[in-house]
């Protein structure tokens, strides 16, 4: 046993390693034992190994905070950033939604006064077109094609004070009345005029406004405008047409009301409908409302028409159809049987025995029969105290009481009563007494284009 220690410390010794002997003493007791070198190396890397654990610990907890806080940091600002990027996308979008709702407002309210003004439109147009037609009853025909003239120049007078005869309505070369609705356009559709508005607002466009939508809404917006300009365009010409047929109508009307009465009062007649003075400073207009117009033409179509009815019943009209050709006119002549200066009445035709006679006016008849030296003779009551008598006639074709029209044959020619040979005598009377029917006659030629 003490061989085996001693070989063991020859063994350490020659090892070069001096083991290491702890002694524990406890009072009277005491202990000792051996710790190697390998042992005491094992022990002390283990509690390097366990201070290195403990240490890294430590650190990694401190770190831990560090990069917690850190993270937390991070993820609060990426929260915060991408909060503010929805809210601004957000704020985009009620921006966007707010322009299109204000736009479509907008658009809204242009469509709704567009409707309105179309139905304001339609409904002049359906006035105007009521106007055309009573115009067009009164044989009142207008020239479209050119345009109106800014102001009606007054025509000069001649020497002997009258206005000189005109023979054209307004503008131009007369064109009737054929369809006066589809010739304006009206009820929505669109003349040759509207066409080239259309056109000119199709080859200028307005300025498109800035670019503050993406470029889809821009275009839709652009292409909107567009159109209701077109559209805005076709009803200011509806309009302008409607105004301008007012304007040529009356213009038209007032004309032939003039030629009308001028005629009329150089007979002795007055057929003024209205029967009111008027005057007044000479104020020039300006601008006249559509009301205006209308109230104007209508006016005008209204007094034409009274005019025409007025003129129709006076005895204008010839009484023998084809040339006349007169064998004694109307005043002093040396009578035909007595040879002495006499107050001839009336007109003689020449025409044969059997020509048929012709009423020269609408009325009725109030004497049929013989009658003196009228012979066989029809007397007319053409209203207001004028009448026709013909006289010498062959053969009578009307009764007294009869109601006759313009051009109705009421005998034939013939050389009854006081009458050297065939003709007609024809008279004209007014309640002052007879007047030369050449007159009639005269004044129905002047009139024929309007009568």
């Amino acid at each position: 046993m003490h061989q085996t220690d001693t070989s063991d410390d020859q063994t350490s010794a020659c090892a070069g390693k001096t083991p290491l002997r702890i002694i524990i003493s406890r009072g009277a007791n005491a202990s000792s034992f051996t710790v190697r070198p390998l042992m005491a190396g094992l022990a002390a890397g283990t509690c390097m190994l366990v201070i290195g654990g403990y240490l890294a610990a430590a650190g990694y907890l401190m770190l831990r905070e560090d990069i917690t806080d850190t993270a937390r940091l991070n993820h609060a600002t990426q929260t915060r950033l991408y909060e503010e990027r929805i809210a601004n996308l957000r704020a985009r979008v009620d921006e966007v939604t707010s322009r299109s709702l204000v736009a479509e407002h907008k658009y809204e309210t242009q469509i709704k006064a567009l409707k309105e003004r179309q139905g304001e439109i339609d409904a002049r147009h359906s006035r105007v077109a009521d106007v055309l037609a009573r115009a067009a009853e009164s044989g009142l025909t207008i020239a479209t094609s050119d345009p109106l003239p800014v102001a009606k120049p007054r025509p000069a007078l001649t020497l002997d004070g009258t206005l000189p005869e005109s023979t054209e309505a307004a503008g131009g070369t007369m064109i009737p009345i054929d369809a006066p609705v589809s010739m304006l356009g009206l009820r929505g559709s669109m003349g040759g005029a509207a066409k080239k508005a259309d056109r000119r607002a199709s080859a200028t466009p307005s300025t498109p406004p800035a670019n503050t939508e993406p470029t889809g809404a821009s275009a839709a917006l652009r292409a909107d405008a567009i159109i209701m300009s077109r559209i805005d365009s076709a009803l200011d010409v509806m309009n302008r047409q409607s105004e301008t047929a007012l304007d040529l109508i009356a213009v038209a009307a007032e004309r032939r009301i003039a030629r009308i009465e001028r005629v009329t009062r150089s007979l002795g007649l007055d057929l003024d409908v209205d029967g009111e003075g008027i005057g007044g400073p000479f104020v020039p207009i300006t601008s006249v409302s559509f009301d205006a117009r209308l109230a104007r033409a209508e006016k005008a179509v209204a007094k034409l028409s009274t005019l025409r009815d007025g003129a129709k019943a006076l005895p204008f009209a010839s009484p023998l159809a084809g040339t006349l050709s007169f064998s004694s006119t109307y005043g002093p002549r040396l009578d035909p049987f007595l040879r002495s200066p006499a107050m001839h009445t009336g007109l003689d035709f020449r025409a044969p025995t059997g020509t048929p006679v012709h009423a020269t006016a609408a009325g009725t008849v109030v004497s049929a029969g013989r009658k003196g030296g009228y012979g066989l003779m029809v007397e007319i009551d053409h209203g207001d105290g004028v009448s026709t008598r013909f006289g010498h006639l062959s053969r009578i074709l009307a009764n007294a009481g009869d109601t006759v029209e313009i051009g109705d044959v009421i005998g034939k020619v013939g050389s009854t009563g006081r009458s050297t040979g065939s003709h007609l005598h024809y008279e004209t009377r007014l309640p002052s007494g007879t007047v030369d029917p050449e007159m009639f006659l005269n004044a129905g030629e002047k009139l024929a284009g309007i009568l």
